[in-house]
């Protein structure tokens, strides 16, 4: 009933996409650390979430429970890190067969251990224990498809994908998917 209840409210939402704004694709990145107790409370597996902006409207986001259990929040941003870089090659791909070349994807996260360990590979020895799929991330950086830059967790919109927000801050981070009200007059 809460989600009917949500649908019925937001009907007159839509996204708007500032043109005459400038602003290019971009995307927020975040995870939560062993949330998810669906497993019986003995497999606390993290969510992880992000989404792409363009013209300062939300083109693609997502939200999932991570496959494999994070033994830290760097761990878990890391790897959600990593997932959203598949996103960003995949997006710079689409533009520039369409001809609109990007130079880079702005990845935006709230989390520096992740950040750093995804900028210096040498570092290994902290996250040689991840997946090898995960560091796909470190070979985007070096490609240059992507530039990793940190927000602070407060104006992380992605963090609304990851968990339940008091009404002020998720009221604040819809507003930022690019969400508008418009209503419709409807004939009842």
């Amino acid at each position: 009933m809460y989600i009917l209840r949500y649908l019925v409210g937001t009907r007159d939402y839509a996204l708007v996409f500032d043109g005459n704004s400038d602003e290019g694709l971009s995307a927020y990145c975040d995870s939560s650390y062993g949330d998810d107790r669906t497993e019986l409370d003995r497999m606390r597996r993290s969510t992880q979430g992000y989404f792409f902006s363009l013209a300062n409207a939300a083109i693609k986001w997502h939200s999932k429970t991570q496959t494999l259990v994070a033994t830290s929040s760097t761990m878990a941003e890391y790897m959600a890190l990593s997932d959203c870089a598949r996103d960003c090659a995949w997006f710079k791909i689409l533009f520039n067969e369409l001809g609109k070349l990007i130079d880079h994807v702005p990845l935006y996260g709230d989390s520096r251990g992740a950040i750093f360990n995804s900028q210096n590979p040498v570092t290994q020895k902290g996250i040689k224990h991840i997946e090898i799929r995960y560091h796909y991330i470190q070979e985007q950086i070096e490609l240059g498809t992507i530039k990793l830059y940190y927000v602070p967790t407060k104006d992380n919109v992605a963090d609304m994908f990851t968990k339940n927000l008091g009404p002020i801050d998720f009221l604040r981070h819809r507003s930022e998917l690019g969400l508008e009200f418009y209503p419709l007059i409807r004939e009842d």
